[in-house]
């Protein structure tokens, strides 16, 4: 009878602890640092710049980053969101084909600079001038 007591006891330690992790882990927020000053959340799709010093908006379709770039590859047009329907958010001057194209960013997490948003010919340009062939990953489509 002891034996089974003690299975029992085991059996809820381990359950308790289970439990006890996974209200752990799902109060922690679900994001992608790439340096003190970028972070990509999961929650809203998109990447953002500590001090205002970017904010793209969703949805992002890929990213990829190292310890010097951000590359992101990004959809505007699935942005339903009321954070960007502000006409300078998706202006004409930004991205140049409207919102139902795909666009690419890089963002230098040393120097802190932000590129984009580009057609894929400008991005495939800036990678090639900063020497990065990190970024091939991301290629090129019209749609997702």
């Amino acid at each position: 009878m002891a034996g089974k007591m003690k299975i029992k006891f085991i059996f809820f330690a381990l359950l308790l602890a289970l439990i006890l992790l996974f209200i752990y882990f799902a109060g922690q927020p679900c994001v992608v640092k790439f340096s003190k000053d970028f972070y990509y959340d999961y929650e809203s799709n998109s990447i953002f710049g500590k001090d205002d010093l970017v904010d793209i908006a969703p949805k992002i379709i890929d990213y990829d980053y190292d310890k010097n770039f951000v590359a992101v590859k990004q959809s505007p047009k699935y942005s339903h969101d009321s954070m960007y329907d502000y006409p300078e958010d998706f202006s004409s001057e930004s991205y140049k084909n409207g919102l139902n194209d795909v666009y690419y960013w890089v963002i230098s997490l040393k120097d802190k600079k932000v590129y984009g948003p580009m057609l894929f010919e400008d991005y495939n340009k800036l990678c090639k001038e900063i020497g990065s062939q990190f970024f091939v990953n991301l290629t090129a489509s019209k749609s997702e």
